[in-house]
């Protein structure tokens, strides 16, 4: 998969006031600070799409970006939309100090059925913090596929980051999870891929 366009579309200051939209969307959630923006950016290939800062908690809504991809394996050009989401682990905005923040996400989570998967990044050098698990048990809580990504990956030495792979994956339960560096331009091939996936047909939007 190419992406050939990213566009950014909207920002919406809660769940229930997001577009509903009839193409296949994906949630880039993690905790804040974990290199999400740069990773957006290096995936769409733009430096300015997605605000990068090095002040925690900076993104404080929720924004849609529209996306056109090549695919190659099927022969045609898809578009989708990335949901790029508050970072959680900060409470650096009235949005983080909601304390229904949970109940929210596990409805948006369930109830968005243009919601194809939700992607989870971490930082391959401290992957699977208590926030992170809770994270991955509510998507399972609500049947919501997810893809862990562990981020910063040319932080460690190949054999380092082959053992945090291996030990994030031993608590997968068969998800893999995928290393990416948006410095090094490394792991958005398996990305790329993980996405396509889950990347169909136009769906019905007649829940949130």
């Amino acid at each position: 998969m190419k992406i050939v366009k990213a566009t950014y579309l909207i920002s919406s200051p809660s769940f229930d006031l997001c577009p509903k939209l009839n193409l296949p969307e994906y949630a880039f959630i993690g905790r804040s600070n974990v290199g999400k923006s740069s990773i957006i950016n290096a995936l769409c290939q733009q430096k300015n799409l997605a605000k990068t800062s090095g002040t925690p908690g900076k993104t404080q809504l929720i924004n849609h970006f529209e996306i056109i991809s090549n695919s190659v394996a099927k022969g045609k050009q898809d578009k989708w939309y990335i949901v790029d989401l508050p970072g959680y682990g900060f409470a650096k905005s009235s949005f983080h100090k909601r304390k229904d923040w949970a109940p929210l996400l596990e409805e948006y989570f369930a109830k968005r059925q243009a919601l194809k998967a939700v992607v989870i990044f971490m930082d391959i050098r401290h992957p699977l913090k208590d926030s992170d698990r809770d994270m991955i048990e509510l998507c399972n809580k609500s049947d919501t596929a997810f893809i862990p990504v562990l981020t910063k990956s040319d932080k460690l030495s190949n054999n380092q980051k082959h053992k945090a792979i291996s030990a994030v994956n031993r608590q997968m339960q068969g998800v893999e999870a995928i290393a990416v560096s948006s410095k090094d331009i490394v792991g958005f091939d398996k990305l790329s891929r993980a996405i396509l996936e889950f990347t169909g047909a136009p769906i019905s939007t007649s829940g949130m």
